[in-house]
C-alpha cells in the first residue's frame, strides 16, 4: 500500500447505552468505585493551530518540478481501489493531472468527495484487495512488565521522508505525562485480555479487561475514557521547505445530500471516531486509544503521536472510574464479535468495510452514532448479540443523512475553529438552521 494520500473513508433511533449494557454483560465483575474521584486527565494530542496547506497549495509549491507533480499524481491515485474503481480511470487521471499542473483549488481541494454509499463501496473494495488478517500469535499467558522508558517516543520515530520535502506519518508525542514504553505494554495487556487469554500481573491472574482494570482502580489508579471525533486523516502528509514543516490537509469529503438554505451542499470531512484512555496511578501510567482501523483490527493502541491541527479532536462524552472500565470491557467484547464475524464469513482484513469502520465500531460500544456509519446491513441480518446492537443503529449508506448527527460529528466544538474554509462555512450555516 502506498503510504501517501491514502484517501479512502474513515475508519458512523440509536440503541440506548443501557440496552447495550444488557447485551454486553454490564456488571460482570464488581468492585467498589465509591471512593474513586479521578481528576481530569489530559493528553496533548493535537498540534498547535496553524492553517494547513491545501492540496492545491502543495501542487503550487511543487509546480517548478514537473516530475514532482507527476509523482504526486501517482501517489494520489496509485491506490485507487481505496476510492472505488471510478477514480483510477484514464479520464480521471487526466483531470487530476491538469488540476495539479494548474494547482486548481476547485478540483484539488474538493478531492475526493463521495456519498456515504460510495464511501462504503470504496471500503469494501479496499478490503477485498488486502487479504485476510494474520492470526495474532499471542501467548496463553502474558506477563505484564513495565519498563518506565522511554518517556516519549524518539523524535521522528513515526515519520518517513518521501522526497520533494514531503514526509508521511506523524510527529512524536511529547509531554503526555506517561512513559511511551508503558503505554505499549498496557495496550498489549488489554489486547491479551480482549482475546480472553490470561494476563499475569504481579501475583494475580486475570482473564477480562474489567477484572484487571477493576484491580487497578482498587489499588489507587484512575481511569478516564474520552469518546472523540476528528476529521479522518489518511494522508498524514507534511511538507517542509526553508526549515519549516507544514501539515497538508487531506480530508475525505462526504456529500451528505443535504442542501442548505443558501443553496450550499452540506459537504463535510468523514469523521474518525476513537476512544482515548488515560491511566494514572502509583504503578501504571499510560495513554492509549481503541478503534477499528484500516489494519482490520478493533484493538487497543499506544498513543505516541500528535494529531495534525486540522483534524480537530472534539470530546463527545467522558467516562471515569468503574464506568470507564465497563465501557472498555464492552469494547473488548465488540472487538471479539467483529473478529468472529469476519472469520465466519471469511472476510478479508478483519471485515473492515463490510462490517463497518471506526464509526460503526465506536457506536457499537458507546451507543452514540457518528455520521458516516458505512457497514453493510446484510452482514448483520443474523441473530447474534452484535446483530441486535447493529439493528438499533443507523445505516448511513442506505438512508438520508440526519442533519443533527452530522452536526454532532463535527471535529471542533466551535465550528468557527474549523480550518477548512468551505467546511467551516457549511457547518456555521447548519448551526443556524438547527437553531443552535
Amino acid at each position: 500500500m502506498s503510504p501517501l494520500l491514502v484517501l479512502l473513508l474513515a475508519c458512523p433511533a440509536a440503541a440506548s447505552a443501557q440496552s447495550m449494557e444488557a447485551v454486553w454483560r454490564a456488571g460482570a465483575a464488581a468492585f467498589d468505585a465509591a471512593a474513586l474521584s479521578a481528576p481530569a486527565l489530559t493528553a496533548p494530542r493535537r498540534a498547535a493551530a496553524e492553517p494547513p496547506l491545501a492540496l492545491s497549495d502543495l501542487a503550487r509549491a511543487l509546480a517548478a518540478d514537473p516530475k514532482a507533480v507527476d509523482d504526486l499524481l501517482d501517489l494520489i491515485v496509485a491506490n485507487a481501489g481505496l476510492l472505488g474503481r471510478a477514480v483510477d480511470t484514464p479520464q480521471r487521471r487526466a483531470e487530476l493531472k491538469a488540476a495539479l499542473r494548474a494547482a486548481d483549488p476547485a478540483v484539488l481541494d474538493r478531492f475526493p468527495t463521495m456519498t456515504t454509499a460510495q464511501l462504503a463501496q470504496a471500503a469494501t473494495l479496499y478490503a477485498s484487495r488486502q487479504g485476510p488478517n494474520p492470526v495474532p500469535n499471542r501467548p496463553a499467558t502474558l506477563v505484564f512488565a513495565l519498563t518506565g522508558a522511554p518517556r516519549d517516543p524518539a523524535p521522528g520515530q513515526f515519520l518517513r521522508p518521501l522526497g520533494y520535502g514531503l514526509f508521511y506519518g506523524d510527529e512524536s508525542l511529547s509531554g503526555a505525562g506517561a512513559p511511551y514504553g508503558d503505554s505499549v505494554a498496557t495496550a498489549a495487556a488489554l489486547d491479551q485480555l480482549s482475546a480472553e487469554l490470561t494476563l499475569q500481573d504481579g501475583g494475580a491472574s486475570y482473564r477480562t479487561v474489567l477484572g484487571w482494570l477493576g484491580a487497578l482502580l482498587a489499588s489507587g489508579h484512575t481511569l478516564e475514557v474520552r469518546d472523540r471525533r476528528m476529521h479522518a486523516n489518511f494522508g498524514d502528509l507534511r511538507y517542509e521547505t526553508g526549515g519549516r514543516r507544514r501539515d497538508v490537509a487531506t480530508p475525505t469529503l462526504a456529500d451528505t445530500g443535504i442542501v442548505l438554505p443558501s443553496g450550499r451542499r452540506l459537504i463535510v470531512p468523514i469523521p474518525h471516531s476513537e476512544l482515548d484512555l488515560s491511566i494514572r496511578g502509583p504503578r501504571v501510567n499510560a495513554e492509549l486509544s481503541w478503534f477499528f482501523g484500516v489494519d482490520g483490527k478493533a484493538a487497543f493502541r499506544p498513543l505516541g503521536t500528535v494529531d495534525q491541527g486540522w483534524v480537530g479532536g472534539r470530546t463527545v462524552r467522558t467516562w471515569t472510574g468503574a464506568d470507564a472500565a465497563r465501557l472498555l470491557d464492552k469494547a473488548a467484547a465488540i472487538g471479539r464479535a467483529l473478529e468472529a464475524k469476519a472469520l465466519a464469513a471469511n472476510l478479508p482484513m478483519g471485515g473492515y468495510g463490510p462490517l463497518g469502520s471506526c464509526n460503526d465500531a465506536n457506536a457499537f460500544v458507546t451507543g452514540i452514532p457518528p455520521y458516516g456509519m458505512t457497514r453493510d446491513p446484510r452482514r448483520y441480518a443474523g441473530s447474534d448479540p452484535l446483530d441486535a446492537v447493529s439493528a438499533g443503529l443507523p445505516y448511513d449508506a442506505a438512508a438520508p443523512a440526519d442533519p443533527r448527527r452530522v452536526w454532532e460529528s463535527r471535529a471542533f466544538e466551535d465550528p468557527a475553529d474549523t480550518p477548512l474554509p468551505e467546511v467551516r462555512a457549511a457547518l456555521l450555516e447548519l448551526k443556524s438552521v438547527l437553531g443552535l
